[in-house]
């Protein structure tokens, strides 16, 4: 029996009791995590899908998720049986959130009361939905304690074990030296002191991870407060978290996770830096609500710093994509060993096979995200997670999208390879689908290009078809931390607006393009770049080209040849030669010539 039906009940009792129409289960916790810890996964509990974005609407007698067009598949399968209506964000007829609610707001005016918990919402996404609701008429109203927790009665409890050290040789800077650095830049910001909420930014800063708090993700649960004199984190567990190897951090004193909120309402005078777009609103009030306090609204320094790679940041990107790369081609050409003996192979299995060669990297510490194994018409779900064990089918396409945490670095990359002989559209569509990844990979552009140009640039190959793909280009990756990271995307703005901003020396980036078609599968060819100068121009203006970190051979099977051009020929060209010189590095020379 589905459980959700009674647990939307069960939450709109609590609704009534406090004047509410609508509440308000976004997919994000209270450190805007993408990837939720057990205890912060409300709207999976809520809804029963089980994506890493998508936001739920709950109303007393109707409830909807929202959610755009890598999920719409998924979600359709996953909300069946649940009473949550489906709305796919980006297709015609279906609203956005924000959509939904003004719409919603014009006709109901002030009965529309819609409730939210400002702890799990950033204050960007808090102040566009208020805005929206106030012009209509409507309420907006800050709830707290989270009313999912009042009717989670089995909700799990927060990570309270050591944190882990990363090694100088992986980070290339102390933690102190990290925080000399963002004080200048608080400085130079008018600020003397910085909230911390985003985690991936806090294990940035200390070079300390976790295994255990978010799934994929190594970094740990806690706040920050930082000034010019001291640095203090909140933890769960308090100081039992600390690693017992490190050296702390010059002035930190520590704190337990709960006592956050308590804590900036009792500061002192200061101006401290908030970034709305990595705090969330509870934050952003507790700070408002303090007299002694001024907010400076800016960009987080933590933020720009942790995008941009150092050179020893840089090497262990290159390393851990390089031992990545070796570990799929290896899965990859047992796939191919399999199928020429004539025996089975699943999705389950290849799934175990790669993950299994992942984990016997040196310095492996998990994977990055969940593994991809999709084939047939699962490929066209773009987060398919859910492998199968039917045998893959002669005929079809495998596309495979995996990483690793491995050796101080994060790897994200996907292929899409032949099973058996395919057709001539299977080849014309990869093919287009590599020249769109050739068009931004081979791309040299000024400094301060933005995202969604090249973004378009990418899209041309297939725009010219008539045909497109539901996701962004590029996003960037995080150094032994999230494989998804600001502050900047290859992408729409409509659907990223941060890929607005400019593109910079030493981040690092994924390439993605793809093509889907549902009940027929999907193709998705990515690689991570670095990004690095090309050169300097006469005039003074730097130019910026992609370094592949990613080596994996493009299928052949599947390009047709008569449709790239001279240039992407040589391009294709000069790739799988770097591709040998890369993985002749971790490989042995038999298995690199077994690639030609």
């Amino acid at each position: 029996m589905n459980p959700i039906p009674e647990r939307l009940q069960a939450l709109r009792t609590l609704m009534r009791e406090h004047g509410l129409s609508h509440y308000l289960v976004p997919s994000a916790d209270e450190h805007i995590n993408e990837y939720l810890p057990g205890w912060g996964q409300r709207r999976p509990f809520m809804t029963g899908f089980r994506g890493s974005a998508g936001d739920a609407l709950i109303g007393l007698e109707e409830a909807w998720l929202f959610t755009d067009g890598r999920y719409h598949l998924q979600a359709e399968l996953e909300l069946h049986g649940s009473g949550v209506q489906l709305s796919k964000v980006g297709a015609p007829g279906h609203p956005s959130l924000e959509q939904f609610l003004q719409q919603s707001g014009r006709k109901q005016g002030s009965k529309l009361q819609v409730g939210y918990d400002p702890m799990v919402v950033g204050v960007g996404a808090a102040r566009q939905l208020a805005g929206i609701l106030k012009s209509e008429g409507a309420g907006w109203k800050a709830v707290r304690p989270n009313l999912v927790d009042a009717i989670w009665t089995d909700r799990p409890q927060p990570v309270q074990t050591p944190l882990t050290v990363v090694p100088p040789a992986w980070t290339g800077q102390s933690a102190d030296q990290k925080i000399a650095g963002i004080r200048q830049d608080l400085e130079r910001a008018g600020a003397t002191a910085l909230v911390l909420v985003k985690l991936d930014q806090l294990a940035w800063l200390f070079n300390w991870r976790s295994a255990e708090d978010i799934p994929f993700n190594p970094v740990f649960e806690g706040y920050a407060y930082l000034d010019q004199d001291s640095i203090h984190l909140f933890l769960h567990g308090g100081d039992q978290r600390l690693p017992a190897e490190a050296e702390m951090p010059t002035g930190l004193q520590v704190h337990h996770h709960h006592a956050f909120l308590d804590f900036l309402g009792k500061l002192p005078t200061c101006r401290v830096l908030s970034d709305p777009s990595g705090v969330t609103m509870g934050v952003q009030l507790a700070l408002e609500e303090n007299p002694a306090v001024t907010v400076v609204v800016a960009d987080s320094p933590v933020e720009q710093a942790k995008s941009r790679k150092n050179p020893t940041e840089q090497e262990s990107m290159r390393r851990a994509n390089r031992r990545a790369s070796a570990a799929k081609v290896r899965a990859l050409h047992w796939l191919d060993q399999e199928l020429a003996g004539g025996r089975a192979v699943t999705e389950k299995s290849f799934q175990e096979y790669i993950e299994k060669s992942y984990a016997q990297l040196e310095d492996y510490w998990g994977l990055s995200f969940d593994t991809i194994s999709a084939t047939g018409p699962h490929g066209a779900i773009m987060h398919y997670n859910s492998a199968d064990e039917s045998p893959l089918e002669d005929g079809t396409l495998f596309l495979i999208d995996s990483g690793a945490q491995v050796a101080g670095g994060t790897t994200d990359d996907t292929r899409t390879v032949a099973v058996g002989q395919v057709s001539a559209e299977q080849k014309r569509l990869y093919t287009l689908v590599l020249q769109c990844h050739m068009a931004a990979a081979s791309q040299i552009f000024p400094a301060g290009t933005p995202g969604t140009a090249l973004d378009a640039l990418c899209r041309m190959p297939l725009w010219r078809e008539g045909l497109d793909f539901d996701h962004g280009t590029g996003h960037g990756v995080g150094c032994f931390l999230n494989v998804h990271e600001g502050p900047f995307a290859i992408s729409e703005r409509e659907r990223k607006p941060f890929a607005v901003r400019p593109l910079a020396e030493g981040m690092v980036t994924s390439i993605e393009p793809g093509f889907y078609k549902n009940g027929w599968g999907g193709i998705r060819l990515e690689n991570l770049y670095l990004i690095v100068e090309d050169r300097v121009d006469e005039n003074g203006r730097q130019w910026l080209r992609f370094e592949p970190l990613t080596f994996i051979p493009f299928d052949q099977r599947l390009i047709e040849l008569s449709m790239l051009s001279d240039s992407e020929k040589a391009w294709l060209d000069a790739y799988h030669t770097r591709v040998k010189q890369e993985l002749g590095k971790e490989m042995e020379p038999a298995e690199v010539a077994a690639l030609s």
